[in-house]
């Protein structure tokens, strides 16, 4: 048993290397292979084939991240009962990108990116899993911000939150090295916080969109 737990990690540990430098679909199972010294029947046999070693290497960090992320919804409620402010719910969303942010930026910088490209990119093989990923955290959130947020819609709701999202899945796109400038300014992961709650918090409290005519054919658009 433990020499097979060894062999599913040092596959998973090669893929992801060779993901972040070259990039999912430019890495072939045969370079993983010779990276992990196994053969193909080993990735077959631990994840079914290159599909579900891609989506291992995925999880193998955002699940961890969507875990916490609920832990602190769960710590939220705790502390606020049924209605939680939209700054504190967004809070609970962004610390952990945040701080897996800030690992990844001082180890392995080029997984950061990589976890960029997979989700503001998805293959068409990723698409589904990356919205089977955020599903479980957006049945949990877009709840809790309606109850803050009751004049807005749930399609409403989502669509600000998937903005929120690709901000920050673009911070992973263009991730650099600890101790370089980031787009934040700063490295301090409670300073990146509270930019980002005091942009966010309001643009998600906003008046509903009006519908009909676009900006441009309204007087003075």
């Amino acid at each position: 048993m433990k020499e097979t737990e060894e062999t599913r990690g040092r596959i998973v540990a090669a893929a992801e290397r060779l993901f972040a430098s070259g990039g999912e679909e430019a890495t072939s199972l045969r370079a993983i292979t010779r990276e992990a010294e196994v053969n193909v029947a080993a990735i077959h046999y631990h994840f079914g084939g290159r599909v579900g070693l891609l989506r291992e290497v995925l999880d193998r960090h955002v699940g961890p991240l969507n875990q916490r992320r609920l832990a602190l919804l769960d710590e939220a409620e705790r502390a606020y009962g049924t209605v939680v402010p939209v700054a504190t719910l967004l809070e609970a969303f962004l610390r952990p990108d945040l701080e897996l942010l800030a690992r990844l930026r001082e180890e392995q910088v080029q997984v950061a990116r990589f976890l960029g490209r997979a989700y503001t990119q998805p293959s068409p093989v990723l698409e589904g899993f990356v919205r089977q990923q955020f599903e479980p955290v957006a049945a949990r959130l877009v709840p809790s911000l309606r109850r803050a947020l009751p004049d807005l819609g749930d399609a409403e709701l989502r669509i600000r939150l998937n903005l929120i999202v690709a901000v920050v899945t673009g911070m992973f796109a263009t991730a650099t090295p600890a101790g370089r400038p980031t787009v934040l300014g700063s490295d301090d992961i409670e300073q990146q916080l509270r930019f980002l709650v005091a942009f966010f918090a309001p643009a998600m409290s906003a008046p509903r969109a009006p519908t009909g005519a676009s900006p441009v054919d309204r007087p003075g658009g």
